[in-house]
């Protein structure tokens, strides 16, 4: 079974089409459980989304912490679920209707199943290409080589083995997507795609979290904060974790660094 863990903080509208998304499901119903984390304010976002849950046919647990932040909600998520693998979705994003069962279908030992990844404005009738975004399906070992598919959590199915005690960094700003794949990666032994026509739908929002723009000096703090954050789990565990990821994540977060000062 696939937990689905969805934080959200002041849900708007939004978040009723991602849940929708979830509605349509090809996969039965009994095969995943939804866990919301409502993080930060608690009404009246709380009683609205134990109404909008009435709608809804899929089993689905609501969680409050008064606690904000993403990274603490899905550290929480993780710790109130239970199921063997699990699946991170973002509160305004959305799945094609095969998502989760497709994903299901190509899980392997010490393997992470990656989808397709398109970007949207008003309607995913009218996708943006993503980073992440294939034509093709593909398998490999080479974390290094398909090392953009670690730089976040959502977009795929993780195993709850490879998670083991691993927790999002509570202290990053950025970047604490990446940090947690990296930790995962001495357990991840392949990555595997599904069809392009799995999709895993980002909505892009000016405003949204991830797109908030901080000063030239507080980039850069955040910035080596993150390097000093590998370079502690690296260190930690030398003989597990791959060196030439290790620099590609280092090298990742300088460049940023660098784009933050042409700017």
């Amino acid at each position: 079974m696939i937990d689905v863990i969805i934080p959200t903080y002041r849900p708007d509208m939004f978040f009723i089409a991602c849940l929708e998304s979830l509605q349509k499901q090809t996969i039965s119903f009994d095969k995943f459980k939804v866990t919301i984390i409502l993080n930060g304010d608690k009404e009246p976002y709380y009683s609205n989304i134990q109404l909008a849950l009435e709608s809804f046919d899929f089993d689905c647990s609501l969680i409050y912490t008064h606690e904000k932040g993403v990274s603490n909600a899905r550290n929480l998520g993780i710790e109130k679920t239970i199921n063997p693998y699990i699946i991170f979705l973002d509160d305004d994003d959305l799945l094609t209707e095969n998502y989760l069962e497709q994903l299901f279908l190509l899980v392997e030992p010490s393997s992470i199943v990656v989808s397709n990844v398109l970007g949207f404005k008003e309607s995913k009738e009218n996708p943006i290409r993503d980073y992440l975004s294939f034509e093709n399906s593909f398998q490999s070992n080479d974390l290094v080589k398909y090392r953009r598919y670690l730089s976040n959590s959502c977009c795929k199915l993780i195993s709850r083995e490879l998670i083991r005690d691993a927790k999002f960094d509570t202290n990053l700003f950025k970047g604490e997507d990446a940090l947690f794949m990296f930790v995962l990666s001495p357990r991840i032994l392949k990555i595997i795609s599904t069809a392009p026509d799995v999709v895993y739908f980002r909505r892009i929002r000016p405003y949204s979290a991830s797109r908030t723009k901080y000063s030239f000096f507080k980039e850069v703090e955040i910035g080596f904060q993150q390097q000093w954050r590998y370079t502690i789990f690296y260190i930690q565990n030398i003989s597990k974790y791959s060196f030439a990821l290790y620099i590609s994540r280092i090298l990742a977060v300088f460049k940023v660094m660098l784009m933050k000062m042409k700017g």
